[in-house]
C-alpha cells in the first residue's frame, strides 16, 4: 500500500501536518501507523483508497475529524515531521558532501545538450545567414546526442522507478 498517494489530499483537506509525514521521507516508514490512524478517525478501512474516498466524499467532516487527530497527537506527528525533516537534511548534506561530481553531472550534461541545441538552430543559422559560416552542428548529430541523453537520463530513472521497488523488496 502506497500512503504517499493521500497526501495532497490531506493537504487539501488542512492536514498539513499528516500530509507532509505521509508525503514526505519517512512516508514509507511510518504511513502505515499513520494511515491507520486517519483511517480509523475517519471510521473507513485502512487502506489509502478508502481514505482518499472518505475525504472526497465528505471533505468538511474529515477536515474536522483530521484537525481533532492533529490536535490530539501534536506531539507524535511533531516528532514524526522532525525527524522527517532531519532525514532529508541529512539526505541533502550527503550529496553535498560528495562534491558535485556525484551529483553535479546530470544537470552539467542537460545544459550542454542545451547549449549545442541552441548552438545548431538558433546561433548556427544566423552566423551563417550574416557571416556564411557554417558553425552549427548537423542536426542528424544533434538528435542523436540528445536521444542517447534522454535515454541515459530519462531511461535511467524510468528503469529504477520501475525496477528498483522490486529490488528493494
Amino acid at each position: 500500500m502506497d500512503w504517499k498517494q493521500i497526501a495532497g489530499p490531506l493537504a487539501q483537506v488542512g492536514a498539513t501536518t499528516l500530509g507532509s509525514i505521509i508525503g514526505g521521507p519517512l512516508g514509507t516508514a511510518v504511513g502505515g501507523m499513520v494511515g491507520k490512524a486517519i483511517a480509523d478517525v475517519l471510521g473507513v478501512e485502512p487502506t489509502p483508497e478508502a481514505v482518499a474516498k472518505q475525504i472526497a466524499t465528505d471533505p468538511q467532516e474529515a477536515s474536522i475529524r483530521l484537525d481533532d487527530l492533529q490536535r490530539e497527537r501534536a506531539d507524535e506527528w511533531a516528532a514524526l515531521e522532525t525527524e522527517g525533516l532531519k532525514l532529508m537534511g541529512q539526505l541533502a548534506a550527503k550529496e553535498t558532501s560528495e562534491g558535485w561530481i556525484s551529483w553535479g553531472w546530470r544537470p552539467a550534461l542537460s545544459w550542454l545538450i542545451a547549449a549545442i541545441i541552441l548552438q545548431s538552430f538558433i546561433v548556427g543559422p544566423w552566423v551563417l545567414a550574416l557571416f556564411g559560416l557554417s558553425v552549427a552542428v548537423p542536426y542528424d548529430n544533434v538528435v542523436g546526442i540528445s536521444a542517447i541523453w534522454l535515454t541515459i537520463y530519462g531511461g535511467g530513472h524510468t528503469a529504477k522507478a520501475i525496477f528498483g521497488k522490486k529490488l528493494e523488496a
